[in-house]
C-alpha cells in the first residue's frame, strides 16, 4: 500500500522583507518602515497551515539574518522549511517598500529584488521528491518572471506534478513590475491547460490573456481553453466566479474596512485550496472570500486564522463583543 503523502500542500517561490511606510505617509517622507515578511507562495501555505494543513515551502535564502529571519517568521507560522536552501555565496533577500493607499492615491511598491538569491534559482535547486510529497503543489505567475532559471523551475515543476499524479494549482498572479503583458502570455498561456486548478483575476484575464467581455464571458473562455477543467476568476469587490465539473459557481465578496490590501489574493487562494482539498471547489470560494476578508482588515501579508475561527465566521455566529 502506498503511504499517504506528508505534505497537504507545497509550493516553492520568492519570499521577500517588506518595508511599509505608516498609513497616510508617502515613501518620499517616511521616517520609520515596518517590516513584514511576505510572498505569494509563502501567504499561502502560512494560512493553510494556521487552517491545521500541513504545508512545506521550498526556496532559496542568503545565508545571513535576513535569510534567517524569514524561515523563522515562517516556523512560527507553523510552514516546514526544511526544503530551504541558503545561499553562502553572498546572496541577497529580495525587498519591497510598500506605500498603502492614501485617499483617492492608490498604494504603490517599489523592489528592490534584482539578484536575490532566488532569483538564481533553477531545477538543480530543488529537492524534487519532498516538494512532490504533497496532496497539492501550488505555483505562481511571479517565480517565472523572475528569470530564466525560475521559468525552468516551473515549467519542471509542472511537468514533474502530473508525471507523479500530483495534482497542481497555479495563480497567475501578473505583476506588471517584472515583465509585460506579452512577456507573462507567451509563457504563461501554455501552462493553463496543464495545471489542475487555474486562479486568474479578471484584470489579469484582460491584460496578459487578451480575454474581453463580462466576467461571465471572460470565465468561459478561459476554461473554453482548458476543456473545461477548474478555473477561478476573482473579480475584486464583486467575488469570484468559478467554473468546476460542468457547473457555474460564484461567491460574493464582503464588504470590509481595508487595511491592507496585500495578500488578500492569496488569502482567497488559501481558502480556495483548502475547500478543494475537501472536495469542493464551491466550499472553497466560500472560505476564500471570508480569508480575503479577514486579511483585508490586518495588518502585514499573511492571514492567520484557525479552522474554528473560520467555521465560525462562515457560519455568521461570531459573538459581536470582546471575548475575555
Amino acid at each position: 500500500m502506498t503511504a499517504p503523502p506528508t505534505f497537504d500542500a507545497t509550493s516553492v517561490g520568492e519570499t521577500m522583507l517588506r518595508l511599509a511606510a505608516p498609513p497616510g505617509v508617502t515613501l518620499d517622507y517616511a521616517r520609520s518602515l515596518s517590516p513584514h515578511v511576505g510572498g505569494a507562495e509563502s501567504n499561502v501555505l502560512g494560512a493553510l497551515a494556521a487552517l491545521g494543513r500541513a504545508t512545506a515551502w521550498h526556496s532559496r535564502l542568503p545565508d545571513n539574518p535576513l535569510g534567517r529571519h524569514v524561515v523563522r517568521e515562517l516556523r512560527g507560522a507553523g510552514v516546514d522549511t526544511s526544503g530551504v536552501t541558503f545561499d553562502r555565496a553572498g546572496g541577497r533577500l529580495g525587498l519591497y517598500f510598500f506605500e498603502p493607499p492614501n485617499g483617492p492615491k492608490p498604494g504603490s511598491v517599489v523592489y528592490d529584488r534584482s539578484g536575490s538569491s532566488f532569483s538564481a534559482s533553477d531545477p538543480g535547486s530543488l529537492e524534487w521528491d519532498s516538494l512532490l510529497d504533497t496532496r497539492v503543489l501550488h505555483l505562481t505567475g511571479i517565480t517565472p518572471a523572475l528569470g530564466p532559471g525560475c521559468r525552468r523551475l516551473t515549467l519542471e515543476a509542472i511537468a514533474r506534478a502530473k508525471e507523479a499524479g500530483v495534482r497542481t494549482s497555479f495563480d497567475v498572479n501578473y505583476r506588471r513590475l517584472l515583465w509585460t503583458p506579452g512577456e507573462a502570455r507567451s509563457v504563461l498561456a501554455p501552462l493553463l491547460t496543464q495545471v489542475d486548478l487555474l486562479i486568474c483575476g479578471l484584470s489579469d484575464a484582460r491584460e496578459v490573456l487578451g480575454l474581453e467581455g463580462t466576467p461571465a464571458e471572460v470565465l468561459e473562455r478561459l476554461a473554453d481553453s482548458r476543456d473545461g477543467q477548474d478555473v477561478v476568476l476573482t473579480c475584486g469587490q464583486s467575488g469570484a466566479l468559478a467554473w468546476a465539473g460542468g457547473e457555474l459557481l460564484s461567491t460574493p465578496a464582503h464588504q470590509v474596512d481595508v487595511v491592507d490590501q496585500v495578500g488578500a489574493g492569496d488569502a482567497f487562494a488559501a481558502g480556495l485550496i483548502d475547500g478543494w482539498l475537501d472536495g469542493s471547489l464551491a466550499e472553497g470560494l466560500r472560505r476564500g472570500a471570508m480569508l480575503a476578508a479577514v486579511k483585508l482588515g490586518r495588518w502585514g501579508d499573511m492571514v492567520v486564522l484557525t479552522r474554528a475561527e473560520l467555521d465560525s465566521l462562515l457560519a455568521d455566529e461570531p459573538e459581536r463583543r470582546v471575548k475575555r
